[in-house]
C-alpha cells in the first residue's frame, strides 16, 4: 500500500490519540447539533426524535437534520488543522484524484455492489435496509426526494468523509498500528455511527470503510472517498425506489 501522494508534505497529522480526541468531539457536537435541531423541529413535524421508527417515516426531518447540522463538525475538524498551524486542504488531502484511482474506485464499487447485494439475498436479509426504504417511502409521500438526496448524497458522505478518512485516517496511519491498523480501527468506528442497522448491515459498513480507506491511502485523495460514498447512498435510493415503486 503506498501513501505517496502525503509523503513530504509539509504538515505532519496529529497522532493517534489526538486525532481520536478531536474527531470524538467533532462527532459529539455533530451529535448534539442534531439533537438540538430535532428538538426545533419535533413538534413542527409531529415525530419523536428518539425513535428510530419514527424518523424513518419522517424523511424531511432527517433531511434537514442532516443538512443542517453538517456544518458544525466541518468547523471543529477545521480549527484543529488551524491550531495545526496547517492548511485545511492540505491536511485533508482535499485533491482532486487522478484517472487511474477514480478507475479503481468505480469498478470496486461496480464488483463489490452486486456481491453485497447477493449476500445479502442468499442470507435471507433484505438488499436494502428497511430503515432506508422507509425514508424513501416518506421522502416520496412527501415531495422532498431531493432534499433526501442532498441530505444522503451530499451532506452525509462530505461530513463523514472529513472526519474518518480525511481527518482520523491520517493521523491514525501515521502511528503506531500503521496503515491497515488505521483501516481497521477507522472503518469499525464508523460502522459505529450507523447504529440504526442490524448487524449483517453494520458487516458491509466495514467492508465499505475498508474499500474507502483503501483508496483513500492509495489516492491520497479525500475527494474521491467522498464522491464515491455520495455514489453508494445514491445506488441505495436508486434501490429503494425500484424495490418500493415497482417490487413491494
Amino acid at each position: 500500500m503506498s501513501t505517496s501522494p502525503d509523503a513530504g508534505a509539509i504538515c505532519r497529522p496529529y497522532g493517534a490519540l489526538a486525532s481520536l480526541g478531536w474527531g470524538v468531539i467533532a462527532l459529539g457536537v455533530w451529535l448534539g447539533t442534531q439533537v438540538v435541531i430535532g428538538d426545533f423541529l419535533a413538534e413542527w413535524f409531529d415525530t419523536d426524535a428518539s425513535d428510530p421508527a419514527s424518523l424513518a417515516s419522517n424523511a424531511p426531518f432527517v433531511a434537514l437534520i442532516t443538512i443542517g447540522s453538517a456544518v458544525v463538525p466541518l468547523a471543529v475538524i477545521a480549527a484543529a488543522i488551524r491550531l495545526r498551524r496547517c492548511g485545511v486542504a492540505e491536511y485533508l488531502r482535499l485533491v482532486a484524484p487522478a484517472s487511474p484511482d477514480v478507475f479503481a474506485g468505480v469498478v470496486a464499487l461496480a464488483v463489490l455492489i452486486p456481491v453485497v447485494d447477493a449476500i445479502s439475498w442468499f442470507a435471507g436479509q433484505a438488499v436494502t435496509p428497511q430503515f432506508v426504504l422507509s425514508l424513501y417511502s416518506s421522502a416520496r409521500d412527501a415531495g422532498a426526494l431531493l432534499l433526501l438526496a442532498v441530505a444522503l448524497v451530499v451532506a452525509a458522505p462530505v461530513v463523514e468523509e472529513t472526519i474518518f478518512r480525511g481527518f482520523l485516517l491520517p493521523g491514525f496511519a501515521a502511528s503506531p498500528i500503521g496503515e491497515w491498523g488505521a483501516l481497521l480501527a477507522t472503518s469499525l468506528l464508523w460502522a459505529l455511527l450507523h447504529a440504526q442497522y442490524q448487524p449483517f448491515y453494520l458487516a458491509q459498513i466495514v467492508v465499505l470503510g475498508l474499500l474507502f480507506g483503501w483508496l483513500r491511502l492509495r489516492s491520497g485523495s479525500t475527494l474521491l472517498t467522498i464522491g464515491l460514498h455520495g455514489a453508494v447512498n445514491l445506488v441505495s435510493l436508486v434501490q429503494a425506489a425500484v424495490i418500493v415503486e415497482w417490487l413491494s
